[in-house]
């Protein structure tokens, strides 16, 4: 007989279920023996896929649809699907950094042109808008990547490679017109190169639509590998302006130009020489440069050499003093003499250089070592006196007012009385002509009864009555009256005082 045993309070889960078989005992007490029997196998849990258990390949599946970018999706030609945004990243950016990129007849990297890309923002962005979780994002448009150039690194990397591209722009010039003695411009004119913005445009196009680069699993581990890929690109001309224009090139001749007048050397900031521009534009070669545009001198030392050699003859110089007339409140009617301070040059050493120096700055007050030595001034106070009853005039001249000396004495013959008198008073010379006819000989003047031509060396001190010379008549000295109120004197005494007096003497007349 056979029975499952409950007696012994065992379950088993799993394998051959055992069976209880009572043989007679001696004593006539069955004891239990343990057999095994045949049972149908149980199903065993599908709990196991190629070692790993189906609980984690359900948890890695779904992980991986969240950090995995979705099947078909391509970033400036880098297949970037199935693979983390991190591994698109450097997908994008291999992509571009293998890339031979055609201009003309030159061959470059990305490198060379200074050619980058954001990778990290298309990489995230393509993970944002393309999750392999989201089956409505997969096998989107291809997307294209902004490439951007650093026109430093490509434009003179694609004028070494690829000259034809370029035409060079002409710098403007300064040069000096011997016929103006000016410094005077030539024109800038404009060159031709490559528009680097468009080049740019060209190449993002360009790897977008190339999509030979084909995606590939990396040893199961989500990788993309890319290989270099080949682009021509048809570059865009543009106008390249001259960096020397115009306009700097008249503002350089402008600021030499202003100087004409005060170029020179110089001691204690005292012009001791001046230079004349024509002279100044033999010293120096001006030149623009082509990257800044900014003009710069060379200067001529040969040139300066030989000037250096003659300097102390031209430079050292007595002072040269100063005559003033004044009047008698001190103030200057005429510089007689203009004074000069005198110049000492120390020493030519060094001077060469200096001179370089200062025009190489565009400077050209050019500052010497040495002596100044002022001019002193001389004032001249000078007068004029008529004493009509002595029939004569008096010349007075002094250092001041009070300490004048009388220097001439010339005879006369005034007024002949009545309205032709020669009125007292104190007066200033107003005006003086070397020549003139008096009285109504044009018919303008009707007032006068007389015409009387080329009167000369007039000095107007009342109105119209002054000093001149006398021609028509020899009656001079105490008692003289034969005019119409003027002062009539002798020709060489009338030029005399015409030279000794000037606007603003003063004529003091009294019997």
């Amino acid at each position: 007989m056979t029975d499952k045993a409950t007696t012994a309070g065992l379950v088993l889960d799993d394998g051959p279920a055992p069976t209880a078989v009572l043989d007679p005992a001696p004593g006539g007490a069955p004891q239990p023996t343990w057999v095994e029997t045949e049972r149908e196998p149980r199903k065993k849990h599908l709990g196991l896929w190629l070692g790993i258990p189906g609980a984690v390949v359900v948890a890695a599946a779904v992980v991986a649809s969240l950090v995995l970018i979705a099947p078909g999706v391509t970033v400036s030609g880098a297949p970037v699907g199935f693979i983390t945004a991190g591994n698109a990243q450097q997908a994008i950016t291999d992509r571009l950094d293998s890339a031979q990129i055609h201009v003309g007849s030159a061959t470059l990297t990305a490198k060379q042109l200074g050619a980058t890309i954001d990778a990290k923002k298309l990489a995230s962005q393509a993970f944002g808008d393309h999750p392999l979780w989201k089956v409505t994002a997969w096998n989107p448009k291809a997307v294209e990547g902004t490439v951007t150039i650093d026109p430093d690194v490509a434009l003179p990397a694609l004028r070494r490679a690829a000259p034809e591209l370029f035409t060079p722009a002409t710098q403007a010039g300064v040069v000096f017109d011997a016929a103006s003695g000016k410094f005077t411009t030539t024109p800038s004119k404009p060159g031709r190169g490559v528009d680097v913005n468009a080049l740019a445009k060209s190449i993002s196009a360009a790897l977008a639509s190339d999509s030979s680069t084909a995606s590939a699993l990396a040893g199961g581990q989500g990788v993309a590998a890319s290989s270099g890929v080949s682009i021509t690109v048809e570059p865009k001309q543009t106008t390249v302006d001259a960096a020397a224009t115009t306009a700097k090139a008249q503002a350089f001749a402008d600021k030499l130009n202003q100087q004409a007048d005060s170029a020179g050397f110089y001691l204690q900031d005292q012009l001791a020489e001046a230079v004349p521009l024509a002279t100044v534009a033999s010293w120096m070669t001006v030149k623009a440069d082509p990257t800044t545009g900014d003009f710069t001198v060379t200067p001529n030392q040969s040139a300066i050499d030989s000037v250096v050699a003659g300097l102390p003859a031209k430079i050292n110089k007595q002072a040269q003093n100063e005559t003033d007339v004044i009047n008698s409140a001190g103030k200057v009617l005429r510089v007689v003499q203009k004074g000069q301070d005198g110049f000492g040059l120390a020493s030519t050493d060094g001077v060469a250089t200096q001179i370089a120096s200062s025009i190489k700055g565009g400077d050209l007050k050019i500052a010497l070592q040495g002596q100044v030595v002022k001019y002193t001034t001389t004032t001249s106070f000078r007068r004029i006196e008529v004493d009509k009853s002595a029939g004569a005039t008096y010349l007075y001249e002094g250092p001041k007012s009070g300490q004048e000396k009388l220097v001439a004495t010339y005879p006369i013959a005034i007024g002949t009385g009545g309205v032709h008198e020669t009125r007292d008073g104190h007066f200033t010379i107003y005006a003086q002509l070397p020549i003139q006819n008096m009285g109504n000989c044009d018919g303008t003047a009707p007032q006068y009864d007389y015409c009387t031509k080329n009167v000369p060396w007039i000095s107007y001190f009342d109105g119209d009555q002054g000093f001149h010379g006398t021609y028509w008549h020899n009656d001079f000295g105490p008692g003289a009256r034969k005019s119409h109120g003027c002062v009539n004197m002798r020709i060489p005494d009338a030029l005399a005082l015409y030279k000794f007096a000037q606007v603003g003497t003063e004529v003091w007349v009294h019997d």
